[in-house]
C-alpha cells in the first residue's frame, strides 16, 4: 500500500466515522389492548443514541386505553413508581415527586397516535426497566428492559 492510499483511507475515516458512529438507532414499539409492548427487550451500548417510537394500537377511547413508554433509572422500584403515579392522571400517571427517576419518556397516546423520544443510553452497564404508566398496565405486564452491555 502506498503512502498516498494510506493517507486517503485515513482521511475518509476521519470524515465518515462521525456520520456512521453518530447515527441514532430507532426502535419501533407498539402498545396494544393486550397491555403489552411489542418489544420487551432492547439491547444497547453505553452512550448510544436511541430513538424509541411508540405507536398505540387500539380502537378504544383514550380515557379507557392509552399507552406511554417510560424508561426508569437503574434501581428504581417500578411497582412503587407506577403505584404512586395513579394519583396523578394530569401528569400522565407520573408522580411529579418521582420525575427524577425518569431517563426518557413518550407522551400518553390514544389509539392510532405515535410519539418518539430520542436519548443517550446511560453509560453504566446493566438493566433498566421501561414501563407504561397508564392505570394497571404495568401490573398486567406492560413492561420491558433496556439492557446496556
Amino acid at each position: 500500500m502506498t503512502f498516498r492510499k494510506l493517507v486517503l483511507q485515513v482521511m475518509v475515516l476521519i470524515f465518515i466515522a462521525p456520520v456512521v458512529y453518530g447515527q441514532t438507532r430507532e426502535v419501533k414499539i407498539e402498545g396494544t389492548n393486550m397491555m403489552r409492548f411489542s418489544v420487551e427487550t432492547i439491547k444497547a451500548k453505553p452512550g448510544e443514541k436511541l430513538t424509541i417510537t411508540l405507536k398505540s394500537v387500539s380502537q378504544m377511547d383514550k380515557s379507557q386505553m392509552a399507552h406511554n413508554w417510560v424508561l426508569l433509572k437503574q434501581g428504581t422500584d417500578a411497582l412503587n413508581f407506577v403505584t404512586k403515579g395513579l394519583e396523578h392522571p394530569k401528569t400522565e400517571f407520573i408522580d411529579p415527586a418521582l420525575k427524577g427517576k425518569v431517563i426518557a419518556k413518550t407522551g400518553m397516546l390514544g389509539g392510532g397516535e405515535t410519539d418518539s423520544v430520542t436519548f443517550t443510553v446511560p453509560g453504566q452497564k446493566g438493566e433498566y426497566e421501561y414501563v407504561c404508566t397508564f392505570r394497571a398496565h404495568y401490573q398486567a405486564g406492560m413492561k420491558g428492559k433496556l439492557i446496556v452491555e
